[in-house]
C-alpha cells in the first residue's frame, strides 16, 4: 500500500499530548501518515487523525479538554462493598478483603465518548468516517480469549493478513474506547456481544499492525519515557510508576527489535522473504516518564506544555530523518 505510517502508544493524558506534537511536527514538515495505528491514549489521536483533523485541530481539541470532560466519578457507592465476599468462612483475610469489593472499575467514562463523538462527528451508533485514502487501525484486547484484536478501516493486503489479528469495522467511539479501557480503571468496552480492554499492557506501541499495509517509513511515537538506566524507585508510588515504565518499555522493543530484524534480513538477502525493509524513526519522550498522578491530568496547561515540547523534540529528530534517507537515496 505503501505511503507514511504513524504508530501512536498509550501512556495517559502524556502521550495523548505528546502524541498530538509529534502530529503537529509531522504536519509542519508537510508530511501526511497514510496509515494511522492507536492504542489507549494514542487510539484518541489515531481516530482524530484517521477521521480527518489536522494536527492543528488535534492540538486544540486536547487545549480545550478537561478530565471531566473524559472521564466521572463513579456514584453508584451501594455497589462498592459486597459483604458477602467479606463474611465467607474461609481463607486469608486479604483473599476476603479483595472479594468484598464489588466495583471491577472505578470512573465513569461515558464524558470521554460524548466529548469524542462530538469532536469526530459521529452518528447516534458512534460510528465515524475515516478520511478517504487513510487507514485507521486501534487495537484491544478480546477479555475472554486475552487476544489482540486489530479494527480498522481497511483490510491490509491478503498476504498480510495472518499477520494478526486484523478485523474491518465500521469504528466507533466505542472501539475507540475500547482500546482506552485501562483494566480496573475504567470500564470494558462492549461491543457486540464481546468485552474488550485496553491492549496497552501487551501491545502499548500498535507497530506490527502498520507494518502489514507494508508502508514506505513509519513513525513510531513512544508515549512515554523514562531515562535508562532507570534508577531504583525510592517510593512505593515510583516503584509503580517504574513498573508501568518497564512493561511499555518492553511492549515497545519487542515490536521495534523484531521490525529492525526484518529490515535488516530484507536488506541483506531481499530474496530470502516477501517483506522489504522500511525506514523507521522512533520519537520517545524522554522527559515524561509514566506518573500516577499524570495519567489522568487532562488540563489546558498541561496539554499545551507537552504538546510544544512533542513538537520541538519530534521537528528537529524527522527532519535529520528525512536528511539521511534523502542521502541513502543518492
Amino acid at each position: 500500500m505503501g505511503g507514511l505510517g504513524l504508530v501512536l502508544s498509550g501512556g495517559g493524558a502524556p502521550a495523548a499530548y505528546f502524541g498530538a506534537g509529534v502530529a503537529r511536527a509531522i504536519e509542519d514538515l508537510g508530511l501526511t501518515p497514510d496509515v494511522v495505528s492507536g492504542v489507549s491514549a494514542g487510539a484518541l489521536n489515531a481516530a482524530a487523525l484517521g477521521h480527518g483533523l489536522t494536527a492543528t485541530e488535534l492540538a486544540a481539541m486536547w487545549e480545550s479538554i478537561s478530565w471531566h470532560d473524559i472521564y466521572g466519578i463513579r456514584t453508584d457507592v451501594w455497589n462498592a462493598v459486597d459483604l458477602r465476599g467479606l463474611f465467607t468462612p474461609g481463607g486469608n483475610p486479604v483473599e476476603r478483603a479483595l472479594d468484598s469489593v464489588g466495583w471491577t472499575w472505578l470512573l465513569d467514562t461515558s464524558p470521554g465518548e460524548r466529548t469524542l463523538a462530538r469532536h469526530l462527528g459521529a452518528d447516534e451508533s458512534g460510528q465515524f468516517t475515516v478520511q478517504a485514502g487513510r487507514t485507521l487501525v486501534v487495537s484491544a484486547v478480546e477479555q475472554a480469549s486475552g487476544e489482540v484484536v486489530r479494527f480498522c478501516s481497511a483490510l491490509p493486503p491478503r498476504s498480510r493478513r495472518s499477520d494478526g489479528g486484523f478485523k474491518r469495522v465500521r469504528i466507533s467511539t466505542g472501539h475507540v474506547l475500547a482500546s482506552a479501557a485501562v483494566p480496573l480503571l475504567f470500564p470494558p468496552g462492549r461491543i457486540g456481544t464481546k468485552t474488550y480492554v485496553d491492549a496497552g499492557l501487551v501491545a502499548n506501541t500498535p507497530l506490527a499492525p502498520v507494518m502489514a499495509y507494508e508502508p514506505d517509513a513509519v513513525i513510531v511515537v513512544s508515549g512515554a519515557g523514562v531515562a535508562r538506566p532507570a534508577r531504583d524507585p525510592r517510593t512505593w508510588g515510583e516503584a509503580i510508576e517504574l513498573l508501568a515504565d518497564n512493561v511499555a518499555y518492553f511492549s515497545l522493543m519487542a515490536d521495534y527489535k523484531h521490525a529492525l530484524t526484518v529490515n535488516t534480513l530484507a536488506a541483506a538477502a531481499p530474496g530470502a522473504t516477501a517483506k522489504r525493509h522500511v525506514p523507521m524513526l522512533l520519537i520517545s519522550p524522554s522527559e515524561l516518564g509514566f506518573s500516577l498522578g499524570g495519567f489522568l491530568r487532562f488540563t489546558a496547561e498541561d496539554a499545551r506544555r507537552v504538546i510544544e515540547y512533542g513538537r520541538r523534540e519530534a521537528t528537529g529528530r524527522i527532519r535529520r530523518w528525512l536528511t539521511e534517507r534523502r542521502r541513502a537515496a543518492g
